[in-house]
């Protein structure tokens, strides 16, 4: 095990290498210094020779011999190729802990075609990459003893555990003040005081889990468009030592389809990144079930779905009862249908306040079970299937329970079109739950 340091000799490069070096000494683990030299440039039709090895192996061995000074093994490594892809092979070919590299991008025009060094490798290490760009905050962190104080992006699912398990491995190398920062994608409606509550414990109870009694704060945004723009206002105003965030690190087609966050804030943070691969799923095992989300509908079935969502939890869990009041989506003339969307905001309000009662109810029609927690939680939603898997994946549910709406007289199940709909676009098990034969 160690960390690998790039370095391309500048000043951004030489602050990271002394952060590098400090965190090698406090894991006790060796360092490895890397400089990765182009084979030829070509100016006009001619291949031009870079400056002979001797003279590069002489500059890294001059580099690594200073950071011999903080008493810590450092070995030195020449390589030849594009600096990205050679720096992700050494981490794979070596049991590396951490990457560490300065932040040298290239051009705006080059960055909108190839992508920037530090992008590129943090996309597709399979190891943490640390971004440096304030290397006092860190080496004060490192060598004076003072907090450091973190962002960590966080989500509901488990995409965010291994980097909010990295800010707890943070904390074994020196004092960390933490701030868990969760963005809620919005439309137009916003979140009322209720679920923000809701989401601040939510959000509180998934980092503690992992963190313990490490000293925490969190941060609920609302993001009426990227959630990137947010969380990156949030970092200007607090002003961390430290960004960590998790990455899906995509490629190809999927990378196009979709802007990366964590390519985002690697693009416009001022300050330290911490990028953390997000933990490969193991299909090793049984998988345990903690967290069920019941989508409750009101019907006969939805008692006979929480009994089941409760023989789901035999250890204890969470179960979160969730109903979606139903609304228009937008694009019709207000002027037009002013009187017919007046109407109906007072119906949703109404049909609101009435599901808010029956779900703190029903959890009385069962007996109490022990080590399981009943949270609920009405939404309002054009689109009820979306906002059910929309849920599920906040709330990071194991499991998503639903009842249907019974069975033909041939005795085959019927399944609404609401629980077709979640079937087709839940990334998460939907058990669905069918009334009884009689």
């Amino acid at each position: 095990m160690s960390i690998l340091c790039a370095t391309d000799f500048s000043k951004s490069a030489q602050a990271a290498a002394n952060v590098a070096v400090l965190l090698a000494k406090k894991l006790n683990l060796p360092l490895r210094l890397v400089h990765c030299a182009k084979d030829c440039v070509v100016v006009g039709d001619l291949p031009v020779m870079e400056p002979d090895d001797r003279l590069l192996i002489e500059e890294l061995e001059a580099e690594a011999d200073r950071l011999r000074a903080a008493s810590v093994v450092v070995v030195e490594e020449l390589r030849h190729g594009v600096a990205e892809w050679d720096l992700v092979s050494a981490a794979k070919e070596q049991t590396t802990e951490l990457i560490v590299l300065g932040s040298l991008g290239k051009g705006v025009a080059e960055r909108w075609l190839v992508g920037s060094v530090t992008e590129a490798v943090a996309e597709n290490a399979p190891v943490p990459t640390l971004v440096v760009r304030d290397a006092t905050k860190l080496l004060s962190w490192l060598g004076e003893g003072v907090a450091l104080d973190v962002l960590c992006g966080v989500d509901l699912a488990g995409s965010s555990d291994a980097s909010v398990a990295w800010v707890k491995k943070l904390a074994g190398i020196g004092r960390v003040q933490a701030c868990a920062v969760y963005v809620e994608p919005m439309d137009e409606a916003h979140l009322s005081a209720e679920e923000q509550v809701n989401r601040q414990r939510d959000v509180w109870e998934k980092a503690h889990a992992i963190l313990g009694d490490l000293p925490l704060t969190v941060q609920v945004l609302e993001a009426p468009g990227q959630i990137t723009q947010e969380f990156l206002k949030l970092a200007g105003e607090q002003s961390p030592a430290l960004i960590v965030i998790g990455t899906h690190q995509r490629h190809g087609l999927q990378r196009l389809k979709s802007a990366s966050f964590s390519r985002r804030v690697l693009a416009h943070a001022t300050t330290n990144v911490l990028c953390v691969p997000a933990a490969k799923p193991t299909l090793e095992g049984v998988p345990s079930i903690r967290r069920v989300l019941l989508a409750a509908n009101f019907t006969e079935v939805c008692t006979e779905a929480l009994r089941h969502a409760h023989s789901l939890l035999p250890a204890g869990g969470a179960i979160h009862l969730v109903h979606v009041c139903h609304e228009p989506s937008g694009g019709i003339n207000p002027v037009i249908a002013s009187e017919v969307y007046f109407d109906h905001s007072i119906a949703t309000a109404k049909a609101r306040g009435e599901a808010e009662v029956k779900l703190k109810a029903l959890p009385a029609s069962l007996p109490l079970v022990p080590g399981v927690a009943i949270t609920s939680e009405v939404l309002t939603h054009h689109d009820i299937a979306a906002a059910i898997c929309e849920a599920a994946e906040r709330r990071g549910a194991d499991v998503i329970c639903m009842g249907t709406q019974g069975h033909s007289r041939t005795g085959v199940a019927l399944l609404g079109s609401t629980v077709q709909a979640v079937l087709a676009r839940s990334h998460r098990p939907v058990f669905v739950v069918t009334p009884p034969l009689s």
